[in-house]
């Protein structure tokens, strides 16, 4: 009996030591591809990682197979099999993949969900590997959408559970926690969507893509005070000038929806410097240049913006609402005025501006001039257009409207 307990007891301390040992392997091994990744070796990465574990048995080495998979390929079939490269002094992987077609590359056969899958049914309770799904279905989502084998909804639902399955055993990390954020605000859960990405902030708070998102959401959700503070943590995160320019533009949002109308004035004043001629930044300074009766440098804006896009019946509609509602409507007929006086052969750009001087007039309740505008909108539009332009049919029924009011 004394042997048998003794002979148990050998066997499983051995078990155990050899185990250890191969934990220890493995996280020597790992640290070794974690140099070359660090290092842009990702083809001999991959094939390190091959060698070592050719079935995909080894689910730490899996992992770390799928992470280099989806994060260092030079190009893929859909996710389902790969190129890699070395990179040499002064390349990054995304100036190789914007042309890759011309750098043939033997395609890896390596298709991570059924991989992933798998090992998951082999050993259900390692959740590492949950997150590691949920991470593949995100990234495809993002990447494919529509274009990959199976729905957009679907991957999203999917990396959804996996992430919630992992963070439910703890294992998580702050991207995990802003994707499941961002899950909720593409369903307008706006108070569930904060709170996941306020715990991804506490797990990595130099990420401005967390602190703007969040913002946005509290934007949405009407709390307007509550997401400044990430509007503004974003602004100063942010290094591309594109980005950095969001993140002024909803600050300033947030600021004039919060009653702040000059701090309001300078976001946007800095966001419509950061990318000029973006109309979206021009449109909320000019609105903000407005409401802080700056009339002379709502006036240079305003033509600005308008002169380049005469054209375009959006501008002229936008400028109607925006003037009025900041109750500046004599401005905007004097900018109306000065255009029509700045390009009188320029028929199309005369039948676009009368067309909205006249629902100006008409919203403030001058008919019988906006009757009289519409009927010099059509006749500039008549010398342009052929006579089933369907700009004829909205001017006579604003035309016809109030032929029956007289």
């Amino acid at each position: 009996m004394f042997q048998r307990i003794f002979l148990l007891f050998c066997f499983y301390s051995f078990f155990s030591f050899s185990h250890a040992q191969d934990s220890r392997n493995d996280a020597v091994f790992i640290h070794v591809i974690d140099s070359l990744i660090a290092k842009g070796q990702y083809a001999t990465a991959f094939e390190k990682l091959d060698k070592q574990d050719p079935v995909n048995k080894n689910n730490g080495l899996v992992i770390k197979k799928c992470e280099l998979a989806m994060n260092y390929y030079l190009s893929s079939m859909k996710y389902h099999a790969f190129s890699f490269v070395n990179l040499r002094a002064d390349e990054t992987i995304e100036e190789l993949r914007s042309y890759s077609h011309t750098n043939v590359q033997k395609m890896i056969p390596f298709t991570i969900d059924s991989v992933l899958l798998s090992a998951i049914e082999q050993e259900p309770e390692n959740y590492c590997l949950h997150k590691t799904l949920g991470d593949f279905y995100y990234k495809v989502f993002l990447d494919f959408g529509d274009r990959w084998y199976l729905p957009s909804e679907e991957l999203l639902e999917k990396s959804k559970q996996y992430f919630l399955m992992a963070y439910k055993h703890r294992v998580y990390d702050y991207y995990s926690l802003y994707a499941l954020g961002y899950y909720h605000t593409l369903f307008e859960n706006y108070h569930e969507a904060q709170q996941w990405f306020l715990l991804s902030i506490k797990e990595n708070p130099n990420e401005p893509l967390t602190a703007y998102n969040l913002a946005v959401s509290y934007l949405f959700d009407g709390l307007f005070k509550e997401g400044i503070q990430y509007a503004q943590q974003a602004y100063v995160q942010y290094n591309d000038s594109l980005k950095k320019g969001d993140a002024a533009r909803i600050t300033g949002i947030l600021l004039f929806n919060n009653q702040e109308f000059d701090e309001a004035l300078k976001y946007f004043t800095e966001a419509n410097a950061l990318s000029p001629d973006y109309r979206p930044n021009q449109l909320y300074l000019l609105r903000s240049l407005l409401n802080r009766n700056m009339d002379g440098q709502a006036y240079k804006l305003a033509l600005e913006v308008l002169l380049p896009s005469l054209h375009d019946p959006d501008i002229p509609d936008e400028y109607v609402e925006l003037f009025q509602q900041q109750q500046k409507q004599e401005l905007l007929t004097t900018i109306f005025k000065d255009v029509l006086k700045k390009y009188p052969k320029d028929y199309e750009a005369k039948g676009n501006i009368r067309f909205h001087y006249g629902k100006l007039l008409y919203k403030e309740g001058h008919s019988g001039k906006a009757f009289r505008m519409f009927k010099k909108s059509r006749k500039d539009f008549e010398m342009v257009f052929p006579a089933d332009h369907p700009v004829f049919q909205s001017l006579d029924q604003m035309i016809q409207q109030l032929s029956d009011h007289k």
